[in-house]
C-alpha cells in the first residue's frame, strides 16, 4: 500500500474530510489531495505531523514505501550537497576578489564561470526553501 492511500484509508477511518485534514496539519486541502493521489510525497515535517494526528507511526509511512523512503533519505543529503556547493562557490568568489586586489591580477574568465555556478546554485537554493514554504502552507 503506498503513502498516499494510507493517509487517505486512515483519514476516512477517522471520518475526517480532507479539509479537517489540512487543518488540524496545518497545510492546505490541495497539498493533501498532491499527497493521496501520489503526485507528491511529504516531507519530514509533514511526515511527523501526520504520524501523530493519524496514528500511524512514521515505520508505516515512511519504510513500507520504497519510494517515499528514498525520497526522504535523498532529499536530506541533498539538501547539504546543495548548501556546501554554494559556501565554496561564495569562497571561491572572495578568494578570486582577494587575490585581484593584493596581487593586481583580475581573473575574469574564472570569475565569470564561478558567478554563472554560483547563480544557479543560489536559484536551487531559493526556490527549495520557497517550496518548502508553500507546502507549510
Amino acid at each position: 500500500m503506498s503513502l498516499g492511500e494510507k493517509i487517505k484509508g486512515r483519514r476516512e477511518e477517522l471520518g475526517l474530510s480532507v479539509e479537517q485534514l489540512g487543518e488540524k496539519l496545518a497545510v492546505s486541502q490541495e497539498l493533501i489531495i498532491k499527497w493521496e493521489s501520489g503526485k507528491c510525497i511529504p516531507h519530514l515535517s509533514h511526515l511527523i505531523t501526520i504520524s501523530d494526528e493519524l496514528g500511524l507511526t512514521l515505520d508505516e509511512l515512511v519504510k513500507e514505501d520504497e519510494a517515499v523512503k528514498k525520497h526522504v533519505l535523498s532529499a536530506k543529503s541533498l539538501e547539504k550537497w546543495h548548501l556546501a556547493i554554494l559556501i565554496y562557490l561564495l569562497a571561491i568568489v572572495t578568494y578570486i576578489g582577494y587575490f585581484a586586489i593584493h596581487n593586481h591580477i583580475f581573473m575574469v574568465g574564472f570569475l565569470v564561470a564561478t558567478l554563472f555556478m554560483l547563480s544557479f546554485e543560489l536559484k536551487y537554493f531559493i526556490t527549495r526553501r520557497i517550496s518548502r514554504h508553500d507546502q507549510k502552507e
